[in-house]
């Protein structure tokens, strides 16, 4: 009934009927394919060889689980049995900054979590909007077996300043209303505390104080208004305030990115001393910053294959480059070129922070605009690369090193008793990042999904998203009150 009612508010924002929308919505319910159980826990790899990106390499082995861990590794001769022979199994992928989709339909958040697995995630940051409880509803629903998806971690509200960015955010106006909002989402479960642009910088050091008292990391923008070497958020996502301060700047997306114009040699060298310095990890989220320049060409765009995987809600209605939301829309070829040349910047600067020593993460944006579930993970990954990382060093970011920021630093490891979730692949992508593309099979808290299980899974959701009620009612609606909605920005 929580998702109904966010369903039911979200299609009254774009100008649709209340009774009209709730009656297509309870239709639509009653069309979504119940969720199939996961299989058990427990599984055998015969004559595989395991590769831990930048770290050890072995094989051909034998890999057993049980329960939601490694059980046995051991020789493997010609003929040992087990699925996904002659393969290459990593630790499973990390995504540290997606969101679930909003707004969600029935059946999305299963949809979503299937498109992870299909992708070798196995391990997802909420980086804000989900509340904990209902994060902890789909995270036991996972555990338990009743629908297939990776390991959820959340942060719960996105906490801004007066004047929000997010019309969801919660609004702290000092240290007090700061600290409060910190113990009160502590105390529901949430994994890390979401910081954002309009906060001063009195506010976001209550902010970090508190989550760190609780033993939470701070994770999010830059405030606005408050310098980086002043900041001393955990996790930076976006690279959000690593650019030169802000001069005459506007400060919406993506006109902010102008400020990466600036960028110098002597700027870098200090943003990579202050991260240094204060510990601080960044998840760059390259993927999501060039969504205009990806979705400029809105017809090639949208019939690439990633962006043929999305939910078509989301990619032909709230984002749609015709009717909806996406970047590209809504700007001109000159600010398009303006972000395809901060992009380049941005990336000079992550390779900075990595010579150095700075932790980077894998994280996509997942469900924001032009952000594909699992597969803007593997675009993430391959522009970590162009910026300067090597193959392994870019999937040890993800396998690794956002595992440890997570404080699962058992996990990312191929060893007996570690977390048993896995990315089975035919060709080795620490070789190259393009072999992503060809996983075979997927473990997930110790149950093992097969490519073709996965794609089976998804079609059941393909076919109710071409359904009648769907594609003939709700589609045309939609778009018809997006367009009507954009008409008058």
């Amino acid at each position: 009934m929580q998702r109904l009612g966010r369903l039911v508010g979200a299609a009254g924002l774009v100008g649709v009927s209340g009774v009209v929308c709730a009656g297509l919505i309870v239709g639509l319910a009653l069309q979504v394919p119940p969720a199939l159980p996961a299989p058990a826990q427990g599984f055998e790899l015969g004559r595989v060889t395991l590769v831990e990106p930048g770290g050890r390499r072995s094989g051909p082995v034998r890999l057993r689980g049980e329960g939601g861990l490694i059980d046995e590794i051991s020789a493997a001769g010609p003929g040992a049995p087990g699925a996904a022979t002659d393969t290459f199994v990593l630790p499973g992928l990390t995504d540290m900054h997606a969101h679930l989709p909003t707004p969600g339909l029935p059946g999305d958040d299963e949809y979503t979590a299937l498109l992870f697995l299909l992708h070798g995630v196995t391990t997802v940051r909420i980086a804000g909007g989900t509340p904990p409880r209902e994060l902890d509803a789909l995270r036991e629903r996972i555990a338990e077996g009743g629908m297939p998806g990776p390991r959820f971690f959340g942060c719960g509200d996105w906490l801004d300043g007066p004047d929000p960015v997010l019309p969801g955010a919660r609004v702290v106006n000092s240290p007090e209303e700061g600290r409060e909002a910190v113990l009160e989402l502590a105390d529901a479960g949430a994994h890390c505390i979401k910081a954002y642009d309009h906060l001063d910088e009195a506010t976001l050091s209550a902010l970090r104080e508190t989550a760190h008292a609780r033993g939470l990391p701070l994770i999010g923008h830059t405030p606005q208004s408050v310098a980086f070497e002043h900041a001393r958020i955990d996790d930076v996502q976006h690279l959000r305030g690593v650019h030169p301060p802000f001069q005459d700047e506007r400060l919406d997306y993506p006109y902010f990115l102008e400020a990466w114009l600036r960028l110098d040699d002597a700027w870098i060298e200090h943003v990579v001393r202050t991260s240094l310095r204060d510990r601080v990890s960044h998840t760059p989220t390259l993927v999501a910053v060039e969504g205009p320049v990806v979705s400029s060409d809105w017809e090639r765009w949208r019939a690439t294959p990633t962006m043929q995987l999305w939910i078509p809600h989301l990619r032909d209605g709230v984002f749609s480059g015709e009717v909806g939301f996406s970047p590209g829309r809504f700007v001109s070829a000159e600010t398009v070129e303006m972000v395809d040349q901060a992009t380049r910047r941005m990336a000079r600067t992550v390779k900075a922070l990595h010579a150095a020593g700075v932790p980077i993460h894998t994280g996509s944006d997942a469900n924001a605009p032009n952000v594909v579930p699992g597969a803007s993970l593997h675009r993430e990954i391959s522009l970590l690369v162009a910026a300067g990382l090597s193959d392994a060093e870019a999937l040890a970011a993800s396998t690794r090193v956002s595992q440890d920021f997570l404080g699962r630093e058992d996990a990312g490891r191929l060893l007996p008793g570690a977390p048993a979730d896995l990315a089975v692949f035919r060709e080795d992508p620490t070789r190259d990042v393009a072999a992503l593309d060809t996983l075979v099979a997927v473990v997930a808290d110790g149950r093992l999904y097969t490519r073709s299980d996965l794609e089976e899974r998804l079609d059941r959701y393909r076919d109710h998203y071409d359904g009648f009620a769907y594609r003939r009612l709700l589609m045309p609606l939609l778009r018809g009150a997006l367009a009507t909605l954009t008409a008058w920005l």
